[in-house]
């Protein structure tokens, strides 16, 4: 066999080529997942750093405009202005004194008169942390800023441009980035008689700014024009002024002379060094919107993805080595493999084709190899000793299948002929019979159909396994067909106190279609009598209608207000002898081969059949016969399960379960035996009050119902004797109404396994914990319930989260992030209550020890059972 041809050669090939792929695929798949989570991330960090930014700058503005309008109104001020006197002088150099003492960023305080010539009357000065007055008045009237100032109203405020300080027009150094603000002065008589202005140093703003860019990223602050009021690097500051002319559109590659307004969000610019930048623009107003600065979070695109790139590159020669030894690997197994499978194939070949060989095979080898030459030798002795016995049982079932269609077709007239002389002389009984019997006569006619049925069933059951049963189409009168099937069960309909409703399609009334009669009434008759026999009261529906246009589908539906059906039992409904456990007896603890019957009728027509039900409400089943092929049905998905985080409980306990049903104590002694919880168990309500008596346990977990016996007057008994002083949880099937006892928790049958352990672990931990309150949470939302349930399951995901953080944390001894988690968590410690969390989380991370985080992550575990089962609570609620 050529070695291109050899199956082994293919699959090493394409093995090789798939795994060679699937890392490929996945590291590519890896690094832009990697790249969009960490631009995502970063993105939110820029946003959010941007928005302290903004917060730090307009706190500034607002800090001095409240403190000017203070100043300006203030009686210290006002009498100075009315009444100007050596007292009033003192008082407002006191009070400007005051000022520029108690604010940082405050160097300058000056009263200026309304003139033309804006005469300096008083000044005070802030030089190297000392408060001075300054004796060397000057004139301001040609300041801009004085122009500008002088137009404002009463109650307004003036807010500057930012730029360097200057004396004289020299720059005063250090250089001091400043902002003016200033208020108009108005006397008694509402004249304009004076101007406040205070000389503010951005220095320290500039300072938290660099603070919260932190280290792998910038703030710049800039015009309109792009000019920088605010970079780490302080020597690109106020180009205009120092003549540098350093400007951010040219620092990024853009034109400033074309740069239109910049525009809130995220852009990509490029800079000189070829790096691209990722920038997010926010723009900054003030003095009424009448200035507008540009905030802009910077940051390189390769310190961005410095991880994700490096991990690419490892990645990539790590495949190129993996591809080499994946090829030479590959191509050593194959050679060798190859030659061993190759004498196999031809000993079969030789085998099939009926030629002699007279090679031996590798038998001894202990591999797979080994294991087929082997298999291959015995199944050779037994195929030749297997032929000889099918050709002999071959003739044998040859007669058994004659004799046995002989069988069915004597069955078939042997037993028809005689049910129909019994049905029809039971109709003769009715002329001649009595009143007394009537009954007999119509149990007799009731038992015939019913046998005739099961016979007539049986019978097209078979045909319908062995395949025997075809459809034969022919034009057909639906609705005819489907009134004469209601005519003949409305009697029995009626008999049983049943109302039987029929609604047909306007279109089956006038049109005839091609469909085979005896076989659509034998599914639809199987459908009427299924309901008739499970329905005591109520009603019965028979609905037929047509759909479509080119390809029309017949719609039949049957509903009925019967016993119904579990939903976890109308996937059954179609085995053979499939039987639903339930309160009824004989006939009705069972569905026959009617439903069978109707099922393969139905997917022999094409069609499909959907039950559905709800128990004690009753059945809906509906058959759709279509002009095409069905539909295959979709397979439902698998549920997953999590792992819930359970407390590890320090004490001993002992849980007494009063339960009579040897499953459910299996399932109870499974999942409640741990080391410390003993699980005492009880059948009998006599047994029960021994071991509360004797053993004093510390919760029950106790059953309704034993022995068929309702036990809720037993145990409200010894709650009100305080017999039980314990908690006690209910399981049971009845509806939690029927307790009429006090319970902490009702778990109705079937229930939740963790829900129960969640509840467990609760009311147990209580002993070593002390649970959260909830009762804010219920007072902040009104009570609402659903609104209450999406609270607590935020809440329970952000307790996972702050126990993952913490365990993380723990491990990278981190400070900053350990305080920014306490920070976090003393909202939720307040408002919950949590004193056991506060107690043991310290401010320090260094002495967190083994022990100190076990204690954390036992404390958090307990939360969370709390949180889950105040959720299963609210549920329960919720639906009720």
């Amino acid at each position: 066999m050529n070695l291109r041809h050899s199956i082994v050669t293919r699959f090493a090939l394409f093995f090789t080529g798939l795994i060679i792929f699937s890392i490929l695929l996945s590291g590519y798949l890896v690094f832009r997942k990697a790249s969009e989570v960490i631009t995502a991330h970063s993105k939110e960090r820029i946003m959010h750093a941007s928005e302290l930014a903004e917060q730090s700058f307009y706190a500034l503005l607002n800090e001095v405009t409240n403190d000017i309008a203070v100043i300006a109104l203030s009686p210290t001020l006002q009498q100075h202005i009315s009444r100007p006197s050596d007292k009033t002088t003192k008082d407002i150099d006191q009070l400007f004194r005051i000022i520029l003492e108690n604010k940082e960023t405050y160097f300058q305080i000056r009263l200026l008169d309304a003139d033309e010539n804006g005469n300096e009357i008083i000044r005070f000065d802030k030089l190297d942390g000392q408060v001075v007055k300054s004796i060397n008045l000057q004139q301001k009237g040609d300041r801009e800023y004085f122009k500008e100032a002088l137009q404002i109203g009463k109650g307004e405020h003036y807010f500057s441009n930012i730029n360097l300080n200057e004396e004289y027009g020299v720059i005063s150094t250090p250089f001091t980035p400043t902002l003016r603000v200033a208020s108009p002065i108005f006397d008694d008589k509402n004249t304009k008689v004076g101007i406040l202005i205070i000389n503010i140093n951005l220095g320290p703003l500039y300072l938290s700014l660099d603070q919260i860019a932190g280290t792998d990223s910038q703030f710049y602050l800039i015009d309109a024009h792009g000019q920088y009021l605010y970079s780490r690097d302080r020597s690109k500051q106020f180009g205009q002024q120092t003549r540098k002319f350093q400007n951010f559109y040219s620092d990024f590659n853009e034109d400033d002379s074309s740069q239109e307004t910049p525009k809130n969000g995220f852009q990509q610019l490029t800079g000189h060094n070829g790096s691209s930048y990722l920038n997010y623009f926010r723009e900054l107003s003030y003095f009424d919107g009448k200035r507008k600065i540009y905030l802009i979070s910077n940051m390189d695109q390769n310190i961005l993805l410095k991880n994700a790139l490096g991990v690419r590159s490892e990645s990539i020669q790590t495949l190129l080595w993996v591809c080499l030894f994946s090829i030479l690997l590959s191509w050593f197994f194959t050679n060798l493999f190859s030659k061993k499978i190759k004498k196999i194939t031809k000993a079969i070949s030789n085998y099939d084709q009926g030629i002699p060989d007279d090679n031996s095979l590798p038998i001894n080898r202990k591999d797979e190899i080994g294991i087929l030459a082997k298999t291959f030798t015995k199944m050779k002795v037994k195929i030749d000793q297997n032929v000889l016995e099918l050709n002999t049982a071959l003739e044998k079932e040859q007669i058994a299948r004659k004799q046995r269609d002989e069988f069915l077709q004597n069955m078939s007239h042997e037993m028809r002929t005689p049910l129909n002389a019994i049905l029809g002389l039971t109709k003769l009984l009715y002329k001649n019979a009595s009143e007394p019997q009537l009954p007999i006569i119509n149990a007799l006619e009731r038992s015939s159909n019913s046998l005739a049925g099961l016979v007539y069933d049986v019978l097209d059951h078979q045909k319908l396994v062995e395949g025997k049963l075809h459809i034969q189409l022919e034009p057909s009168n639906i609705a005819k067909l489907l009134r004469d099937i209601h005519s003949t069960y409305l009697y029995e309909a009626v008999q049983k106190g049943l109302t039987f409703h029929i609604s047909i399609d306007e279109k089956l009334e006038t049109t005839l279609y091609q469909t085979d009669s005896l076989r659509l009434t034998q599914i639809v008759t199987n459908l009427v009598v299924n309901a008739i026999k499970y329905t005591k009261k109520g009603s019965i529906s028979l609905i037929a209608s047509i759909s479509g246009t080119d390809h029309q589908t017949l719609n039949i539906k049957v509903k009925d207000t019967g016993v119904g059906v579990l939903p976890k039992n109308l996937n059954s409904i179609n085995d053979r002898f499939f039987m639903e456990k339930n309160d009824l007896s004989g006939r009705y603890g069972s569905y026959g081969l009617g439903l069978s019957i109707v099922k393969q009728l139905t997917t022999l027509f094409g069609g499909t059949l959907v039950a559905s039900s709800m128990k004690g409400k009753g059945s809906e089943f509906m058959i759709s016969i279509p002009t095409i092929s069905p539909s295959r049905p979709k397979l439902a998905k698998p549920i997953t399960s999590t792992t819930l985080p359970l407390p590890v409980l320090s004490g001993n306990y002992q849980i007494l379960h009063i339960e009579d049903d040897s499953s459910t104590i299996e399932l109870i002694q499974h999942i409640l035996k741990l080391n410390n919880i003993t699980v005492l168990q009880a059948k009998t309500i006599d047994e029960a009050l021994e071991i509360i008596n004797s053993e004093t346990p510390n919760l029950i977990i106790s059953d309704l119902m034993l022995e068929n016996t309702k036990i809720n007057t037993r145990l409200k008994d010894w709650i009100k004797s305080k017999k039980i002083e314990c908690p006690l949880i209910i399981t049971s099937a009845l509806d939690a109404t029927e307790a009429n006892i006090p319970f902490g928790h009702y778990f109705q049958k079937p229930f939740q396994i963790d829900q129960l352990k969640d509840t467990v672990y609760k009311v147990l931990g209580r002993n070593e914990f002390k649970a959260p309150d909830f009762s804010n949470i219920y007072n902040n939302y009104d009570q609402d319930i659903p609104k209450i349930n999406k609270v607590l399951k935020l809440l329970e995901k952000e307790f996972e989260n702050y126990l993952i953080g913490i365990n993380k944390i723990c491990e990278s001894k981190d400070q900053v992030k350990w305080e920014a988690i306490n920070h976090k968590l003393i909202a939720h410690i307040n408002n919950l209550q949590l004193t056991d969390l506060k107690e043991v989380l310290p401010d320090t991370i260094s002495i967190i020890d083994e022990d100190r985080l076990l204690k954390i992550n036992n404390i958090f575990a307990y939360y969370l059972c709390c949180i889950r089962t105040e959720r299963h609570l609210n549920s329960k609620v919720g639906s009720s």
